[in-house]
């Protein structure tokens, strides 16, 4: 049977329901008509900016991995003027930041021309300043220093309890970020990279107005490959509209030059916003990433930067040899260049130019390094342009063999001058005598010009310029950086540049790398790497791979792309890498490969300058003979003979084949695994 409720505890219960109830409706109360009058004048009184955030610039890496560039993060500490203004008091908040600074070593950006109560000679970018400043109050000219920092403390309301120094700090301050409103010139940081110590006292303290930004420098953790790498600063005005339809910010930096041009698009990053909200006093109290930052992708080089570093060494050493041995100027050798292909990825491994510079030290040092007589900042390698000489008498025996106008065995009559043209008579280097009856094979290991002159002329220059544009000659190799394409001489060049025809003559002198046939050393290697290919042309290139800024994903991965082949029985190109072995083993570069334990396949080129100047030295050559793995072409300003300087590729291929099997392992060690 059940119990029935005695009327106490219905009374008690409802009791407490009413208790509960009268709880909420007094809070409630309390919330919307008592409280809300706090929490709107807090809301109205705390403001929200946004920021952009910079991305970590991504790091420069060589094909094993070795850091070439990277970025390290320093933070500045930064003043939003108008917040800091109009806070409680902008002069103690400056004082204070001011003595922080000083107690933690760093010095704050003042360039104001006054100093112990007097102006201080000025530069002309601290007279052009105080001029608009003193125009746009309608001060005089002639104001003297006691005057106007008058003037600043009554304009800044800087208390009279401020001893004149504590003015003159306070003041310098606040006419810095005056500054940046009248002449639209970039934000006011007040210091930069700064250390964790003045961080901390920064972040602790909350002063109104007062922020600190991070932006990242550029290391560099090589000396070398200066010419490639390129440097890091703010747009110029003419890039300006490019990268802002891209949605950089204006005062974002963006690569110059090399490789820090070139694959922008990867290093960058991508910048992120931060909102931070102040309250009434200017302070900060709250924080938060609106979008993240993305780092930039890591850009993994072809290069192997222990090959560039012995290609600049050899290079240096070269030049200096032959100079030791010179005394009169214009017989100075006066710079070069190496570029060294692999061609089994057909990927630059080495590219060096003489003279060179430190990298780390570029903007540092731009105006001695652009005056410098020896062109420091010219990359030889792909803007200089060259006479190749005998080196390219491969293609002119290409062609002839390949349009049937020699056989490999067919023999020339060689006579030491070349007659057909009487205008154009033109000597063999081995003049008076002569290299009797010689085949291509022969000719090639002799570098007769005669030969050459004889199936050349046979050839005619439409058929030779075609199959040397094939070979690369004259023609962008892909590289990614700034090259120079360089001349053909073809009939149609002629007749742009001159008023005169093509003559029979000119083509004997193009059979022999001469007239108007100017290449870069990079269109060289990629030429030798042709020939060793039998006929297949690759594109060149300094972009191994792209990686996430974490390498956890690859997000590009280079593949060796054809730019052009040349059909040619392989027979035919046999018999041209017979003549180039012959160059190494009893030629004209016997001398330097005799007893290099690797054959080499090569060829020497010489080139008149003219003037009782000192020749130019070109070298071709790919290695191993029979199963090529590197190409490597060498020119040398003066460098009196291509034999005079083939010691520097052999310097450049006993690094290569001595490091090896070390770099292929490192190689496969750095490698992403998927």
């Amino acid at each position: 049977m059940d119990k029935p409720f005695k009327p106490a505890r219905i009374i008690l219960i409802l009791l407490v329901f009413a208790a509960v109830a009268v709880f909420y409706v007094i809070h409630l109360y309390d919330l919307q008509m008592v409280s809300s009058r706090e929490y709107v004048d807090t809301s109205v009184n705390l403001s929200t900016e946004t920021y952009t955030v910079s991305a970590s610039r991504g790091s420069i890496l060589d094909r094993n991995g070795n850091v070439l560039v990277s970025s390290v993060p320093h933070y500045d500490i930064v003043i939003d003027r108008l917040t800091l203004i109009t806070s409680e008091d902008p002069n103690g908040t400056l004082l204070f930041l001011i003595n922080a600074a000083d107690k933690c070593g760093f010095p704050h950006a003042d360039t104001m021309p006054i100093r112990d109560d007097s102006f201080v000679e000025m530069t002309d970018s601290q007279k052009r300043y105080l001029g608009i400043y003193l125009e746009f109050f309608n001060l005089p000219e002639d104001i003297s220093a006691p005057e106007l920092m008058a003037f600043f403390r009554s304009h800044y309301g800087i208390p009279e309890s401020y001893t004149d120094a504590e003015a003159r700090l306070a003041a310098g301050v606040r006419y810095e970020l005056e500054i940046r409103v009248l002449t639209y010139v970039p934000d006011y940081k007040f210091c930069r990279d700064i250390s964790r110590d003045l961080l901390q006292i920064v972040s602790e303290n909350k002063l109104p107005g007062v922020s600190i930004s991070t932006t990242y420098e550029r290391v560099y953790h090589t000396k070398s490959a200066a010419q490639l790498l390129g440097y890091v600063r703010s747009m110029d005005s003419e890039d300006v509209e490019y990268y802002t339809s891209l949605g950089y910010p204006l005062d974002a930096s963006v690569g110059h030059e090399g490789v820090e041009e070139a694959f922008e698009s990867y290093l960058h990053g991508k910048d992120g916003t931060l909102k931070i909200t102040r309250d009434s006093s200017g302070a900060v109290v709250a924080q938060e990433y609106t979008a993240e930052p993305e780092p930039g992708g890591n850009v993994v080089l072809s290069i192997d930067i222990g090959m560039q570093a012995a290609a600049e060494e050899a290079l240096a050493d070269g030049i200096a040899e032959l100079n030791a041995s010179r005394v009169y100027g214009k017989l100075k050798a006066t710079g070069g260049a190496v570029v060294v292909l692999d061609l089994m990825s057909y990927e630059v491994l080495a590219s060096a130019s003489n003279t060179t510079y430190d990298p780390a030290k570029l903007l540092e040092n731009y105006s001695e390094l652009a005056s410098d007589p020896a062109s420091p900042l010219y990359n030889r390698a792909l803007q200089g342009t060259y006479s190749p000489g005998s080196t390219f008498k491969p293609v002119v025996a290409a062609g002839a063999l390949l349009e049937g106008i020699i056989s490999i065995y067919t023999p020339i009559h060689t006579t030491g001058v070349y007659e057909e043209y009487k205008d154009y008579p033109l000597k063999c280097w081995i003049y008076p005598g002569s290299h009797g009856d010689i085949n291509v094979i022969e000719a090639l290991e002799v570098s007769c010009n005669f030969f050459f002159c004889t199936i050349g002329n046979s050839l005619g220059i439409d058929r030779l310029s075609a199959y040397a544009a094939m070979f690369g000659l004259g023609e962008a190799t892909g590289i990614e950086i700034a090259e120079e394409t360089g001349v053909l001489a073809t009939r149609k060049y002629k007749q742009e540049h001159s008023d005169e025809p093509w003559y029979g003559g000119d083509t004997i002198q193009a059979s022999i790398g001469q007239s108007y046939n100017l290449f870069t050393p990079m269109q060289l290697a990629v030429y030798t790497s042709a020939i060793a290919n039998s006929g297949t042309r690759y594109r060149a290139t300094l972009l191994n791979s792209v990686k996430s800024y974490d390498n956890t994903e690859i997000l590009y991965s280079h593949s060796p792309e054809i730019a052009s082949s040349v059909t040619v029985e392989q027979e035919y190109f046999d018999a041209i890498h017979r003549g180039m072995l012959a160059v190494a083993q009893s030629g004209s570069a016997a001398d330097v490969f005799k007893d290099f334990p690797i054959s080499v396949a090569a060829k020497t080129g010489t080139v008149q300058l003219g003037d009782n100047a000192e020749n130019n030295g070109v070298f071709i050559c790919y290695a191993p003979y029979d199963e090529p793995q590197i190409a490597v072409a060498v020119v040398v300003e003066r460098g009196g003979s291509g034999s005079a300087v083939a010691s520097i590729a052999r310097s450049v291929l006993e690094y290569y084949f001595d490091n090896q099997n070390s770099s292929d392992a490192v190689s496969a060690e750095n490698t992403l695994l998927s």
